[in-house]
């Protein structure tokens, strides 16, 4: 398999992940590529069909935002989430997110308050987790990414369509520039 970043409009990012039901080597070494492209990448987040695997696994840590900034983290985490589902969502915060998938992309989109996740943790053990904030917002997103749904969904069919065309235009900028 090869890994890499896959970016909008690679298939894999459109289709549901599998449901995880390994817990051994081949899932320990999914996770440690998923730690090192979303190092690498500078994410805070990374749901594993971002670099490929096509299974419901995600890795997140908040504590590389209380690094960068000022900006208060409620608890920062480092977590991975195997299976995860949102089971509980209250309230609406609108939501100003960037994506690996979607380099250069910058969207305001809404997104739950708080959230209530249930999933498993590399060892296969349950795992319940209530956030709100950012954490919270970084579960959705990745979740859906999970779920087959970009970020770009969120957004009305007009906007959503000038910010595919700008986003694929500069690719093919980006392109023509290095080829």
């Amino acid at each position: 398999m090869e890994y890499r970043i896959r970016t909008w409009p690679d298939k894999i990012l459109k289709e549901p992940t599998k449901e995880v039901d390994f817990f051994d080597d081949r899932l320990k070494e999914y996770i440690d590529k998923m730690w090192e492209f979303m190092y690498k990448e500078e994410g805070v987040g990374l749901a594993a069909n971002q670099i490929g695997i096509p299974y419901q696994i995600l890795v997140i840590d908040t504590t590389i935002r209380e690094k960068k900034s000022e900006e208060e983290t409620e608890n920062p985490v480092k977590m991975v989430l195997i299976n995860p589902k949102i089971v509980e969502k209250e309230g609406q915060v609108m939501s100003t997110e960037g994506c690996l998938s979607f380099p250069g992309v910058q969207i305001t989109i809404p997104r739950y308050k708080r959230v209530k996740v249930v999933g498993k943790n590399e060892k296969g053990e349950d795992v319940v987790i209530e956030s709100s904030e950012f954490l919270s917002i970084v579960l959705q997103h990745e979740i859906d990414h999970l779920n087959g749904i970009p970020f770009i969904n969120y957004l009305s069919p007009l906007k959503r369509k000038l910010v595919l065309d700008k986003y694929l235009k500069s690719l093919k900028e980006a392109e023509y520039q290095t080829g």
